[in-house]
């Protein structure tokens, strides 16, 4: 055919058994667009092209805006596997045959969600899947020059557009408000990297329909809530510190190395509703008053004015754990803190902090948050309650909307009146709404409000499926004397990775002789991405292993170790965020993460950490972890409201596992290979037949 080479190739024959789970899709389909003759292939556009997107396979299907005559489906660019991100440039490309369907929805025919549709929608049996990008339409914002948009691509307005456009999916397709889209976005619906190759860089949605199918529950009961044992801390506001984490706390207990415990942890957002989360809890209670008389605790935050919010139960002194050590935290069960009256409640803030305040409203008004955002007199945060409840046909437990509120202006009890979500442990003054008549616990202590509240009784029934984790645990750092708990850190934190629940164990690099491990903020659900603001936030009890893992005793990974792991079953995952450790890059004025926050930087620490990982733990060359990253890995949102942001991957396991037995290394099908050091598709995974022959 002509072609040539300037030298002979280096070939790597002797390369790591991954087995990478065969996934068919397709990488590029779609329609042409109408306002260009011809573009290019590479980045995405409303009428789809090159998503990138491993879900667009087998039983999905696709709903493309026509812009052209015949619509001129073309599709290619087809894929054996890929991870969320397609990473290094391409998935492990392959050539396949496809059966379709399809079919044309007239103008006249749309519903309403498709009347609005300007991106490429998924379906599948169960979620519908949003896909976005750097620019919604980079031929409309690049018109004159499209290619301009390789030099723009980016994560973050990549978020932006993709929750824009996910909220206006949620208020078409379910007739939701803002507020109700916004709150359920935050508690149901994930978001993650599609691709970050292709120009336009994507991210995508996953909204899971059975959450959002508008049929309301009929025959439920209050989540039954057993016992842990006897608690080692209970809640009471001895046992608890507000909104730091510091080095020179004292223990309020001190345990051998593998000890189980038993721990309290208590909600900030409490006070949201004082009668369903505090009224007749003596530990609640203990932690909350606030009167103008006696405040419980008046050092809130790493300085003491509110810069930190979480109610964190400890330290707890780990007995022999040491600098450089590693503290392993096994989450052997999670169970909510009910009321007098036997039932849990949780509460959401869609609030200042959170990241639906950088775009504008459904209307296209900003977002307001009172005199935060210099609109004195305009709040547009607002509160979600939600009841947890048990489905007696399922058996299945769920975060059920009960009401949302605006939130008021209030004055505490010493008189200062903020008129945002400004201080933690604020309680909210209720007035009678719906079928609740509030107590009079919270004006008695002396809180009260410039105005009547606004309610809203009759929100959208959602059901979001409990997955009770926690929010922020983690260990003191040694380089300051106390730390926000907000921003995450190397030594954990505020990570509020919703896989740090059940069953889940964390590694934790120990900076300061026992530890120092303190617990809170506790979730009853959240999506990936926290994005209004906060979890759906609920008081819970946790039973932990605790042990230290020595340095002389660490293995390869363990030896890197600078961040925090965590570990499932199936799955390693890699924690991190725009600083791996923000307090050395703002040694001198923390805060000043909050400034510099942002999904691009997040997403390189994140890559960075898991291949660092990967390569240590499984003795992989550069090449070969960046190709098993690439093809295996998916990446995704944490959170995007915590100041330092946080992204994950999560490493299934099962890639370094073999599948087959000794027996089964060397299939008949193997042999028609003899002699040939290749790769077969065998069983759905890529599978070495070169040791199989003499």
């Amino acid at each position: 055919m002509g072609w040539t080479k300037s030298a002979n190739i280096e070939y790597f024959d002797d390369v790591v058994d991954a087995l990478i789970p065969v996934n068919f899709h397709v990488g590029c389909m779609g329609l042409p667009p109408a306002s260009h003759d011809s573009v290019d292939s590479i980045p995405p556009m409303p009428t789809g092209g090159n998503l990138d997107d491993k879900r667009i396979g087998i039983g999905t299907t696709m709903y493309y805006p026509v812009e052209v005559e015949g619509a001129l489906l073309s599709m290619g660019d087809a894929h054996m596997a890929q991870g969320d991100s397609e990473l290094d440039g391409t998935g492990v490309e392959a050539s396949l045959t496809g059966t379709f369907r399809v079919t044309v929805i007239k103008a006249n025919d749309l519903n309403d969600w498709q009347k609005e549709l300007d991106y490429p929608m998924g379906e599948t049996d169960t979620h519908w899947i949003v896909h976005s990008f750097t620019e919604i339409d980079y031929l409309d914002t690049y018109f004159d020059n499209p290619s301009d948009i390789y030099g723009a691509s980016s994560i973050d307005p990549a978020m932006k557009n993709i929750f824009m456009q996910t909220r206006k999916f949620m208020e078409t397709n379910y007739g939701m408000s803002d507020q109700e889209a916004t709150s359920y976005i935050t508690q149901g619906v994930d978001f993650g990297i599609t691709q970050l190759v292709d120009g336009n860089w994507g991210m995508h949605s996953e909204i899971p329909k059975a959450t959002f199918d508008g049929v309301a529950l009929t025959n439920t009961a209050p989540l039954n809530v057993s016992s842990l044992g006897t608690p080692d801390l209970t809640l009471s506001a001895e046992t608890v510190h507000w909104g730091y984490f510091s080095k020179s706390l004292e223990p309020v207990l001190t345990i051998e190395d593998g000890a189980e415990i038993v721990v309290e942890m208590s909600t900030h957002h409490a006070c949201d509703d004082y009668d369903k989360m505090i009224k007749g809890d003596q530990g609640m209670e203990s932690i909350y008053e606030w009167s103008s008389t006696f405040k419980a605790e008046d050092f809130r935050g790493a300085t003491g004015g509110g810069d930190g919010v979480h109610i964190l139960t400890g330290p707890i002194f780990v007995s022999g754990a040491e600098p450089g050590d590693i503290l392993k935290v096994e989450i052997i069960d999670l169970l909510p803190r009910a009321n007098p009256d036997g039932k849990t409640y949780g509460s959401n803030a869609a609030a200042w902090w959170g990241f639906q305040a950088r775009v504008n409203e459904s209307d296209g008004t900003a977002f307001d948050a009172g005199t935060f955002t210099g609109t004195p007199g305009s709040n547009d945060e607002y509160i979600t309650i939600y009841e947890i409840l048990q489905d007696l046909d399922s058996g299945n437990a769920y975060a059920v909307p009960s009401y949302q509120f605006e939130w008021p202006t209030i004055t505490d009890p010493n008189g200062v009146e903020r008129d945002y979500i400004a201080y933690p442990g604020t309680c909210v003054p209720h007035d009678s709404h719906g079928d609740t008549v509030p107590s009079t616990a919270v004006s008695d202590l002396g809180w009260s409000k410039a105005d009547s509240i606004t309610y809203y009784d009759s929100p959208f029934p959602a059901k979001i499926p409990i997955n009770f984790h926690i929010g922020c645990m983690g260990l003191a750092p040694a380089s300051h004397e106390s730390v926000d708990s907000i921003p995450p850190l190397p030594s954990g934190g505020n990570l509020d990775n919703k896989r740090i629940g059940i069953g889940s164990t964390m590694y934790y690099p120990v900076e300061v002789a026992g530890a120092l491990l303190s617990m809170g903020d506790t979730h009853a659900a959240q999506g990936d991405s926290e994005l209004d603001g906060t979890g759906i936030e609920t008081s819970l009890t946790g039973k932990f292993k605790i042990s230290v893992i020595k340095s002389a005793d660490f293995n390869d990974w363990q030896k890197i170790l600078d961040f925090p792991l965590g570990e499932t079953n199936d799955h390693w995952v890699v924690n991190s965020f725009t600083e791996i450790d923000y307090l050395e890059t703002f040694s001198e004025n923390p805060g000043d993460i909050y400034g510099v926050s942002n999904l691009d930087d997040a997403m390189k620490n994140t890559f960075s950490q898991t291949r660092k990982f990967i390569m240590a733990a499984y003795n992989l060359t550069e090449r070969e972890a960046i190709t098993v990253i690439t093809n295996g890995v998916d990446f995704g949102v944490a959170q995007v409201v915590d100041g330092n942001w946080g992204m994950f991957s999560e490493i299934p396991k099962s890639l370094f596992e073999s599948k087959m037995t000794e027996s089964a290394q060397c299939p008949s099908e193997c042999a028609v290979q003899r002699g040939r050091k290749s790769r077969e598709l065998l069983f759905g995974y890529f599978i070495d037949c070169s040791g199989c022959f003499d």
